[in-house]
């Protein structure tokens, strides 16, 4: 999981929503009119959904777009981080939508929703308005996510980010393996002065699949201890991946200003 920077949406689009929001605000919460009604609503708007999908696919990790939560496997679907069965009023709230994997969605998380009992917030990482590498860090050896905090904790355990039967594990073993190899075309055609091979390795960073081992590698190389962390990594590899031209080109910063709407 990396940080998301969360675009904006057209005006007619917004404009929409709000409205959809409104309608769902008069129907009565204790009869499950409400309920019945957003259900029904969300699945009518497909134009609004065709329009958010183009947005969050944008948002998206890598060039396939990956999903917002494991990062391994191509988004499908348009996810209600705070659940409709929790707040009717939130279908519609453009803050409110991932774009996840089928498995993410479907599977794992589904309708889970708690949150902290002292400070409310909810106790699932939303990519989008927190980093995650705040509360998850990433063990290079296993490639297995080691939850920080209560949230990250949780957030590993409700989407089963370690889980064998998911083969993110695996995945990331892989991605890890790859970006060895790339980093090393990178290096060298740094020093060939080839720019288009350059541009070439980094682009194949940025857009692969498991972009979060790459971001994981990137902040700890950085790191106190980084050199015994990665001792399983040719010392090259921990020099370039310290090297400030390419962290420039390539780190993902939490995002923190939001980005201004389309077409504006």
């Amino acid at each position: 999981m990396i940080p998301i920077q969360r675009l904006g949406l057209p005006e007619a689009v917004t404009a929409r929503m709000t409205l959809l929001t409104g309608r769902i605000e008069l129907r009565d919460v204790a009869s499950g009119a409400r309920k019945k009604y957003v259900d029904n609503l969300w699945k009518d708007e497909d134009e609004v959904k065709q329009e958010l999908r183009g947005v969050l696919l944008k948002m998206a990790p890598g060039v396939l777009g990956c999903c917002m939560y494991c990062g391994g496997f191509t988004a499908t679907d348009i996810e209600h981080f705070e659940p409709r069965e929790h707040d009717a009023l939130k279908t519609f709230f453009w803050p409110n939508h991932l774009l996840v994997c089928g498995p993410c969605n479907s599977t794992y998380k589904r309708d889970w929703w708690e949150c902290d009992e002292e400070t409310g917030e909810p106790l699932l990482i939303d990519p989008t308005r927190e980093d995650p590498f705040d509360h998850l860090r990433l063990d290079l050896r296993e490639c297995e996510y080691l939850g920080e905090t209560d949230k990250g904790r949780t957030t590993v355990k409700v989407l089963g980010l370690n889980l064998p039967e998911r083969r993110l594990v695996a995945g990331r073993k892989l991605a890890r393996l790859n970006i060895r190899i790339v980093l090393r075309d990178w290096g060298r055609a740094r020093r060939e002065e080839d720019a288009k091979a350059e541009r070439h390795a980094l682009d194949v960073l940025k857009g692969q699949p498991f972009v979060d081992v790459w971001q994981a590698l990137l902040r700890q190389a950085v790191l106190p201890g980084a050199a015994l962390v990665m001792s399983d990594e040719p010392p090259e590899i921990l020099a370039l991946l310290r090297d400030e031209e390419l962290r420039a080109t390539t780190l993902i910063q939490f995002p923190q200003q939001p980005a201004p709407a389309e077409g504006t």
